[in-house]
């Protein structure tokens, strides 16, 4: 009997599913997904959980039949993996996947991660960028919460993204937040994106993220002033403890980007103290695009930075500056 491992298709099943439907078919939860292959080899574990990460996340979904079939096996069988299911027929012991499924799923990440990102509108490395990565990393390798603060339209969400994208998706997880969400909205927003069903209430997900992470992860949490826009007294406090506390007890790295500096600083002495205090690096990014930045831009697209006659206009959105 040939080993169902070593399964290949010749033609790839055009995605068929989006939205709800793709992640319907992904039937299973971060937390429990790293408890099932926990045995496994660890860059086999890691390839997994990115490639699970990758199918699941809006911005590029696929549905877990035709990422099967992309990746040469049966849907069937990565369920069985993902499950812990796969067993040996005889000795009912675990099997892990092949070494050649996992390379068959590192080429589909590689070719779908450029797919992704020669879609988009190309991306320059400006120096602004570069200290928004720099940022990234710091948090990665100190395993502690970054502050990352700039007026809005500089370009950190891009940013961010590109970096989400680059640096291994497994590992780096990106957590938009939404205004007047308040506590409840916030903690499923962030189990969404860490692959965690939010079929739980606000205290057993908080948990399940929890579970979900790990010491290795950076945490990018974009767009957190906005969880103090909602009605509800001690919300933003709240939901800022709770960030707290996931940090600390999964001692991962996490970016903490926030817009308007002035609430950020009135907030670090009130509702952000903890957190402030755990931050030992804080960025503030410049107001507006720096000549720096709109020198890269120009250099990539062939132009040289016009000389005291000419103006150049910056859209930053829908902003001329």
């Amino acid at each position: 009997m040939s080993d169902p491992n070593e399964e290949r298709s010749l033609e790839p099943l055009p995605q068929s599913n989006l939205g709800n439907t793709v992640r319907a078919s992904w039937n299973f939860s971060l937390d429990d997904v790293r408890a099932n292959i926990a045995r496994y080899d660890p860059h086999a574990k890691e390839v997994l959980v990115r490639a699970f990460l990758w199918c699941i996340d809006h911005k590029h979904p696929m549905a877990k039949p035709d990422f099967a079939k992309r990746v040469g096996v049966s849907d069937n069988l990565i369920y069985r993996l993902l499950t812990g299911k796969y067993r040996d027929a005889k000795t009912d012991t675990q099997l892990g996947p092949s070494d050649d499924l996992i390379a068959s799923i590192e080429k589909f990440l590689e070719l779908e991660r450029e797919r992704y990102l020669g879609g988009k509108t190309q991306f320059v490395m400006t120096p602004t960028a570069r200290k928004i990565q720099t940022a990234c990393k710091i948090a990665r390798e100190s395993q502690s919460p970054v502050f990352l603060v700039s007026p809005s339209h500089i370009g950190k969400t891009w940013a961010l993204e590109h970096f989400t994208a680059n640096n291994n998706h497994g590992r780096t997880i990106m957590s938009r937040m939404r205004a007047a969400s308040g506590l409840g909205g916030m903690v499923r927003r962030i189990a969404d994106d860490c692959g965690v069903s939010d079929k739980s209430n606000t205290a057993a997900l908080i948990d399940r993220i929890k579970n979900a992470l790990s010491p290795d992860t950076l945490l990018i949490l974009d767009e957190l002033h906005l969880l103090a826009h909602t009605y509800r007294a001690g919300s933003f406090h709240n939901c800022m403890e709770v960030i707290r506390e996931i940090i600390d007890e999964v001692g991962c790295g996490a970016v903490l980007s926030f817009t308007i500096l002035e609430d950020v600083q009135a907030a670090s002495q009130k509702q952000l103290q903890q957190l402030w205090r755990r931050g030992v690096h804080k960025f503030k990014l410049p107001t507006i695009p720096t000549i720096a930045d709109v020198t890269d831009i120009l250099a990539h697209n062939g132009l040289p930075f016009p000389d005291k006659t000419m103006t150049v206009t910056v859209v930053s959105d829908r902003q001329r500056i």
